[in-house]
């Protein structure tokens, strides 16, 4: 105990005012721990948006790839046809030839078997003028014809060596075509294999947007009011584009299991007895062009810059698309990155 008399000295006060300062300061305290945190998070893109931003330019580049294989098919159609047509001249003028060879055979046989003067002996033992002067003229005909045979087993020859050397340049042209379409073929099934990657990532993840099967297999019912049918050859096409949505994407496919883009609008406008390439791009340069404001079911709708892309318009600002690798024809708002529209039956 202190001594008697002695001053006790009070216990020490923190000022109110700091006091309070303290108490603010440990309640802000987490609070902004919290906001940092989060101004940190917003700051870095989450792994799944920057795996679907890797996704979205991977399909861009798929669908490019798909319509360069798409293009080389068609090419590749086309000098196949080329090659039947020039293989049935080539046959004729080799027919051709070996006609005129039979003739003119058959004209040198004669002549040896009768001899070389018998015509000439036959014209001069002539005891007739009249005769004579006629048997000259068949001669000088058969002359002229054996000359024309001859001329024309030359011709033939010319011919079927021209056909036969363009037969083997288109067949050289074939076999680089079928090797750079290989070539081509392989740069696509590599992306697909990275797309395919990037979902199974994206699945892993747990992503909710990574793409699954529609839960109904039939498309939704054509917009009251909005002309979702069309009418005639392109209500026929838009039904068909409709029967196929749920079905899985696969590049160079035109059914009946799977599609790429250009493969289902291929498939619907042939229900109509219309043939289309199988190529967005060559859909599109075949195709009467039209203006937004002309859109009606059943009209093809292009995308990217070059065309890579196509999908068929269903009314009511929709359309139906074989989307890309991994996923499924859809049922879609138009979207953005429009070059330009088309009608087949144009």
């Amino acid at each position: 105990m202190p001594p008697l008399g002695a001053r006790r000295t009070p216990h020490r006060r923190w000022p109110r005012h700091a006091a309070r300062s303290v108490l603010v300061a440990a309640f802000l305290l987490p609070l902004t721990v919290l906001s940092t945190g989060l101004l940190t998070a917003s700051a870095t893109p989450a792994p799944s948006t920057r795996l679907e931003d890797q996704l979205d330019r991977q399909n861009r580049e798929a669908d490019a790839l798909v319509e360069q294989y798409n293009q080389s098919n068609e090419a590749l159609k086309k000098i196949r046809l080329t090659l039947k047509g020039l293989r049935a001249e080539a046959s004729g003028a080799e027919d051709d030839l070996r006609k005129l060879q039979a003739t003119l055979g058959a004209r040198a046989s004669a002549a040896y078997t009768q001899g070389a003067g018998s015509a000439v002996a036959a014209v001069l033992g002539s005891d007739d003028p009249a005769a004579a002067i006629a048997r000259v003229q068949v001669l000088d005909l058969l002359a002229a014809h054996d000359g024309d045979l001859m001329d024309q087993l030359g011709v033939a020859g010319q011919a079927f060596d021209e056909r036969r050397r363009n037969l083997v340049a288109a067949e050289k042209a074939q076999a680089a075509e079928v090797e750079r379409l290989a070539a081509k073929k392989a740069e696509v099934e590599r992306a697909a294999d990275k797309t395919r990657a990037l979902l199974a990532r994206m699945r892993a993840a747990d992503r909710p947007a990574a793409p699954s099967a529609p839960s109904s297999p039939v498309a939704p019912p054509p917009p009251s009011g909005g002309g979702g049918g069309g009418s005639g050859s392109a209500a026929a096409a838009v039904a068909y584009a409709r029967a196929q949505v749920g079905k899985p994407y696969c590049y160079g496919g035109s059914g009946p299991g799977c599609f790429d883009c250009s493969g289902l609008t291929l498939m619907a406008w042939a229900q109509a007895g219309v043939s289309l390439p199988h190529s967005s791009a060559s859909q599109y340069n075949v195709g009467r062009r039209i203006s937004a404001s002309e859109l009606q079911p059943g009209d093809l709708i292009f995308y990217y810059s070059p065309i890579s892309h196509v999908s068929i318009y269903i009314g009511g600002g929709q359309r139906i698309s074989a989307t890309h690798t991994g996923d499924y024809v859809r049922v879609q708002s138009l979207g953005s990155s429009i070059v330009g529209y088309a009608r087949p039956n144009g």
